[in-house]
């Protein structure tokens, strides 16, 4: 692996595990009716990593850059993961950010 790819894949675990944790926060936050302006900065990077994806047809663009510069293609090529939790993200995530998003919205708005 080249110093690009492991700073590429260094970089991008770094912002996984923020956008994991904020994505966490605000499931917590909202669960325990404790909504505070830290809630909506932490919903705020969620939601600016479901953009990124969205314009990038689904797939991030630090995947791109970091195959660009020679790591393996797949899931894996851009993060410190092992493969089956790699594999798996989307759908965990997916699932977990929806749930987030509708115990958020029913906090707010009920």
């Amino acid at each position: 692996m080249s110093k690009t790819v492991f700073y590429i894949k260094l970089v991008h675990s770094l912002l996984f595990l923020l956008i994991g944790i904020s994505t966490i926060y605000v499931f917590v936050t909202a669960a325990i009716g404790t909504i505070n302006p830290l809630t909506w900065w932490a919903f705020g990077v969620a939601i600016i990593e479901l953009l990124a994806l969205l314009v990038n047809s689904w797939r991030c663009p630090l995947t791109d850059l970091a195959e660009r510069h020679g790591a393996e293609v797949g899931s894996v090529a851009d993060l410190f993961l092992p493969r089956w939790l790699s594999d798996q993200l989307f759908p965990i995530f997916g699932i977990f950010f929806v749930v987030t998003c509708l115990l958020l919205v029913w906090r707010v708005f009920f």
